[in-house]
């Protein structure tokens, strides 16, 4: 469950938001249906897991609960195996200053051994170096699984395991490799940027939240800028709401998805709106 949390953390990190406050809806209509969204922080941090009476009364009375992918074991062995090369190694791809690097740092920081790292895919080390180490993998997503199970709900996926990891494949090689050394050039500020992170995301200040994830992009490539845009935000969003319609239209749903999916023009505040659900903010 560690390395899911950290490729789904990720994402919340390097991708931008557009403005706009509140991360826990109410979805109503006119026929009276209830449903929730949901803006969460894929991280293991404990004030995430503290979670407000609302929430807390949401997952006593929904009877599904619709994650970006649900996090089991079949999805963290299949994204291990996803990680790692099957012929190639990362030394033959990485410069030798550069390989050096994201050695010392897997092998001081994560705990990881540097043959385990030579066979990493550039895109899972860029990932992987962009979270801090995992202590308890006890993260937002997997408790809310565990606590809306308890409760005698469904957990389904929004997204196929596939879909997702072609996004964070879809990097161009030179594109991944930029990834990386924006990672280990950020290492040294790694828990700051989080800590302001989760503070923000804790104030709800989207605003302040869409900043921080600005700031990260600074450097990057102009394609790699534009694939987060498209295929990490907007396509995935059109996808997960049409997956969502169906379990939408019976009630009683949470959509439970990383807080960058929310806001903007094709956020799924906007689109919900579009398709006539009333949403208001809850906190």
């Amino acid at each position: 469950m560690r390395a899911v949390r950290r490729i789904l953390f990720a994402l919340i990190v390097l991708l931008p938001l557009t403005a706009q406050a509140q991360v826990f809806w109410s979805l109503t209509d006119e026929a009276g249906r209830q449903n929730w969204l949901l803006g969460t922080v894929h991280s293991e941090d404990p004030r995430l897991l503290d979670w407000p009476e609302p929430l807390v009364d949401a997952l006593q009375q929904a009877d599904r609960l619709a994650l970006e992918l649900v996090p089991n074991a079949a999805v963290l062995e299949r994204l291990q195996q996803a990680m790692m090369f099957r012929d190639g190694r990362l030394s033959e791809v990485l410069d030798e200053d550069l390989y050096a690097r994201v050695v010392e740092l897997l092998v001081t920081h994560y705990g990881l051994t540097e043959t385990a790292v030579d066979r990493m895919r550039p895109w899972a080390v860029a990932v992987t170096l962009a979270t801090p180490p995992p202590e308890t993998g006890m993260f937002m997503d997997l408790m809310l699984s565990v606590r809306a199970q308890g409760a005698g709900a469904d957990v389904v996926a929004l997204e196929t395991f596939d879909e997702q990891i072609g996004f964070l494949t879809g990097f161009a090689p030179e594109e991944q490799i930029a990834l990386i050394r924006q990672a280990v050039s950020d290492h040294e500020r790694q828990l700051e940027i989080f800590e302001r992170l989760i503070a923000a995301y804790l104030d709800g200040d989207l605003e302040r939240l869409a900043r921080l994830a600005e700031s990260q992009m600074d450097g990057l490539p102009e394609p790699v800028i534009a694939h987060f845009n498209e295929a990490g935000l907007a396509a995935r969003n059109r996808r997960m709401l049409e997956r969502a319609e169906p379990w939408l239209e019976s009630g009683g749903l949470i959509i439970a998805v990383g807080a960058l999916h929310l806001p903007g023009e094709e956020g799924l505040v906007a689109m919900l709106r579009e398709r006539g659900w009333i949403l208001e903010p809850v906190y």
